[in-house]
């Protein structure tokens, strides 16, 4: 990802900058902007949002930020609802595989993309990264990751959530284009092998746990954590997890169209 983290950050000025993080996640993103922020100066400060920071999440991320924590203010709230920020306070947002939870399209993205628009500076900017749909027919060797996201996707129904097929960037430019962002660079980055993913698959495995213990499901259950054994065993097993395709967005806000 180191790649994908210079095109985005190379160009920009993170000096004196207030900058919103939506959603923080596992904060792989953020680290690398904080470590920016700390190369040229240290005085700026990302608010970091996710809507749930329960199983010692909080904690997990400081540990995964290090010293750049000091640059990082961890929020929970939910991104259609950013009322707790003022109008065009925000210098820069970044996306970062978060619109893949902003669907179904385009109603849910296009408001979430709106509450972006009220909370950035007129000339702020709108950073988004996001996976291409992971396909089993085009890549074989992709089925461990394929399966990864299909078992995460059917939980989220069963718990009456939604976690839907990731937008294609044509989807995602048009509901952008509607609120009056101007795209001024995009880039689509080819799939590529990940050898240290074992943290990763870990954490994906005792959220996955977590998440179906709640369940109303109760005969389902056992099963569906033994899918989830199933797939880290299937990933284990090849070695190494491949990352889908991903695209990133560069947006400067506009005027909204009528």
């Amino acid at each position: 990802m180191d790649g994908i983290y210079e095109y985005i950050l190379d160009d920009l000025n993170l000096s004196g900058k207030l900058i919103l993080d939506a959603a923080v996640g596992a904060a792989g993103a953020t680290y690398h902007w904080a470590k920016k922020i700390s190369q040229q100066g240290g005085n700026s400060k990302i608010i970091a949002v996710d809507n749930d920071f329960s199983g010692g999440w909080k904690e997990k991320i400081k540990k995964r930020l290090g010293e750049y924590s000091a640059f990082v203010e961890l929020k929970e709230a939910d991104i259609f609802d950013l009322s707790f920020l003022e109008d065009e306070s925000i210098d820069i947002i970044n996306c970062d595989d978060t619109i893949v939870f902003l669907n179904p399209v385009p109603l849910k993205l296009i408001t979430a993309f709106k509450g972006f628009s009220r909370v950035l500076k007129e000339n702020g900017l709108l950073i988004i990264t996001s996976e291409l749909p992971v396909s089993l027919e085009d890549d074989k060797e992709n089925e461990g990751q394929w399966r990864r996201w299909q078992l995460a996707k059917a939980v989220y129904d069963l718990k009456g959530d939604t976690w839907s097929v990731e937008p294609r960037p044509e989807e995602v430019k048009s509901s952008l284009e509607l609120l009056g962002f101007d795209i001024y660079d995009e880039k689509v980055f080819p799939a590529r092998k990940i050898d240290d993913y074992q943290t990763t698959l870990e954490e994906w495995r005792g959220v996955m746990l977590r998440d179906i213990e709640g369940l109303d499901w109760i005969n389902l259950k056992p099963a569906l954590a033994e899918e989830i054994d199933s797939v880290c065993r299937k990933i284990n097993n090849n070695g190494f997890m491949i990352c889908p395709p991903t695209y990133v967005l560069k947006c400067t806000k506009g005027v909204e169209r009528t």
